[in-house]
């Protein structure tokens, strides 16, 4: 039995989030729960959460912590420590899902690997419709939707590119892994401060532990809403040591995880 817990992670977009969080509620198959990793919003995306939450179809939990800065690697592992399923799917929170996606991620979920998958993209234009209008609606055709081979859905086509790719560095909006194999590596390295190397990290100790990488193309799809490059995306300079260390000293578990929220 496969027990979906789906991790959101957010800052202060509570427009995108709204978006996201109703794609999930027009799944085909509704994960365990969703929680929402939140990197210090304001007041107001904890106030649309709750107005939204008593019309979800599943269970909600929202992690906060205060704004000291881009924490993400430490969000991320309270929401962890808090998962109650047995799988984790990742995703952030400017992402809206296809009505498949869960399901095609259970599908797809194998021992001893862990699961990355791509994602089509929205023009600015599309983006400010949808967020204006508080839904979305849109085909495989419709203008401002990009990256068309990201977003076609033919699970036919995924076994034959498990592999490809095999060397190209994760992003986690959308990846999967077995809870207790997050637990062994005790999750996203907390030394990490800042964006970049993050989501590089953790899964380059993930195969370190043996857990290989099942590239899953042409199912679980998603599509991510367009905003400027966040200020956050400066010197990954320091990041990138840790990263580099980690793999040469061959670290697996994080010295700095998630048993500190245990």
């Amino acid at each position: 039995m496969i027990k979906v817990s789906l991790v959101i992670s957010t800052y202060n977009w509570k427009e995108a989030l709204y978006l996201s969080l109703l794609s999930v509620s027009r799944q085909t198959l509704l994960p365990y729960e969703v929680i929402i990793a939140d990197d210090g919003s304001r007041q107001d995306t904890t106030e649309m959460i709750n107005q939204i939450k008593p019309h979800l179809p599943f269970r909600l939990k929202h992690i906060w912590q205060e704004d000291k800065g881009f924490r993400k690697t430490i969000v991320l592992n309270k929401a962890f420590a808090v998962c109650e399923g047995n799988y984790i799917v990742q995703i952030d929170g400017d992402i809206i899902l296809n009505r498949h996606f869960i399901a095609d991620h259970v599908s797809e979920a194998r021992p001893g690997y862990y699961v990355h998958g791509s994602r089509g993209k929205f023009s600015q234009a599309l983006t400010d419709k949808f967020l204006r209008e508080k839904d979305y609606h849109f085909s495989f055709f419709s203008e401002g939707v990009h990256r068309k081979l990201n977003i076609l859905r033919c699970p036919l086509l995924t076994i034959f590119f498990y592999y490809y790719k095999k060397n190209k560095k994760e992003r986690g909006c959308n990846m999967a892994f077995w809870k207790k194999d997050v637990f062994s590596v005790n999750g996203y390295d907390e030394r990490i401060i800042g964006y970049g190397f993050e989501d590089i990290d953790l899964p380059a100790r993930l195969r370190r532990l043996g857990i290989k990488k099942r590239l899953v193309k042409f199912k679980a799809i998603e599509y991510h809403l367009e905003h400027p490059a966040a200020n956050t995306k400066k010197d990954m300079s320091a990041n990138q040591k840790i990263f580099d260390s980690n793999n040469a000293l061959g670290i697996i578990r994080a010295p700095k995880g998630i048993d500190q929220y245990l």
